[in-house]
């Protein structure tokens, strides 16, 4: 199971550069978008924190500098990595307690939280396209199975 949560957060981090350097071919990118973009980032620090037991240190629509966008991207993906490689199987089993924006109390195990990032950043990622394609000569593929090729 590790080995493909590594391949996730790898394709994860993929899709966010392409996406990334897509928004910095333009000079007209909707705040929409830069807002999305920002809470990818956000999320994943967010959900990090909730899994190793830290408080949060951004809010989940942080504001970030765009010049910061690709570091952050790195830290994330390092900070990610980083955890993953800490864990042993067991541990995608267990329940990690955490509040949500709203104060509620959820318990949620490993797997699903990382699951839930993928697919949030996939959610998240396909409407800042839409919002930048008009934008765009060539929208960027984000597609897994273009990740898939381009990786071997």
């Amino acid at each position: 199971m590790k080995d493909y949560f590594f391949n996730l957060l790898a394709f994860d981090y993929w899709t966010n550069v392409r996406l990334f350097q897509s928004m910095q071919s333009t000079a007209d990118i909707p705040q929409r978008a830069k807002d999305l973009f920002n809470h990818l980032i956000a999320t994943t620090r967010v959900w990090r924190s909730r899994m190793v037991g830290e408080m949060q240190d951004v809010e989940v629509w942080e504001k970030f500098e765009e010049n910061d966008w690709q570091q952050l991207l790195d830290q994330n993906h390092q900070l990610m990595t980083s955890f993953l490689e800490q864990l042993e199987e067991a541990d995608f089993q267990r329940k990690i307690r955490y509040y949500n924006t709203k104060g509620i109390a959820y318990e949620t195990i490993i797997s699903d939280i990382l699951t839930h990032l993928i697919v949030h950043s996939g959610y998240h990622q396909g409407q800042i396209v839409s919002l930048i394609k008009p934008f765009l000569s060539t929208p960027p593929d984000l597609m897994y199975i273009t990740y898939t090729r381009e990786k071997k």
